[in-house]
């Protein structure tokens, strides 16, 4: 019961880190926004690159997948409609691009923290139930009917995972090591072994190195060849 109290409060906590970790962000995203519309004039007048429609489209795709992505996070909010491809408007379509990805850009950290935190729970942890994240509270659960679900509803596997994975993606420092004892202890089977996996795209986002001890040949899975055998040293 005590460790359970323990795990709520962590969450609790984690959500509030994210809510401001989110307010951070679009303070920023506010800033640029305001920098490049106040130069706006001088940078359309200085423009050369003429933008080809086949560029245009390439690029309009790419921001329309990433602002549809930013809305589902509650991160951005505006109703901005893209504008048409025309060649006469080329060289001021070009800076309007521009100006939009650097917007947009600004998020792409913690974009990329986010899907991989959300996805692996909804993905692979959690069943019948989800994590949404929001700029109001951070991030919270529902179930798959919409209704908000209280901490304690979450299983102790649950509360673990999502502590775990908060901590691995929003709260490790790049380029350390981190030590994992026997993770198998909180988690069933079948996230066994999908733990290895995840945590490896943990690694690649957050460029740290992590040394695991186990006892769980399912948290190997089937990457052996990752493995020290201890008994090798007995000799």
């Amino acid at each position: 019961e005590k460790e359970q109290t323990i795990m709520i409060d962590t969450i609790q906590t984690y959500a509030k880190e994210l809510k401001l970790l989110i307010s951070e962000f679009s303070k920023k995203s506010l800033i640029q926004i305001q920098e490049l519309d106040s130069s706006y004039p001088n940078r359309l007048r200085s423009e050369t690159n003429i933008l080809t429609e086949e560029d245009y489209e390439l690029r309009y795709t790419a921001l329309k997948i990433k602002q549809t992505k930013l809305t589902e996070f509650g991160l951005y909010e505006s109703k901005r409609e893209f504008l048409t491809y025309s060649k006469d408007d080329a060289k001021a379509l070009s800076v309007y691009l521009k100006d939009f990805e650097l917007k947009l850009g600004v998020f792409d950290a913690l974009l990329e923290k986010l899907e991989l935190f959300t996805n692996i729970l909804n993905e692979r942890r959690f069943t019948f139930k989800s994590i949404k994240v929001n700029r109001d509270k951070g991030f919270f659960f529902e179930t798959s009917k919409g209704k908000e679900l209280e901490l304690t509803q979450l299983s102790s596997g649950e509360q673990h995972e999502v502590v775990l994975l908060y901590e691995l993606i929003f709260n490790v420092k790049p380029n350390i090591l981190v030590l994992i004892d026997e993770p198998e202890i909180s988690l069933h089977i079948t996230w066994q072994k999908a733990f290895l996996a995840d945590l490896l795209k943990i690694i690649k986002i957050q460029n740290i190195q992590v040394l695991i001890a186990t006892h769980s040949p399912s948290i190997i899975n089937d990457r052996w060849d990752l493995v020290y055998n201890l008994e090798t040293l007995k000799d």
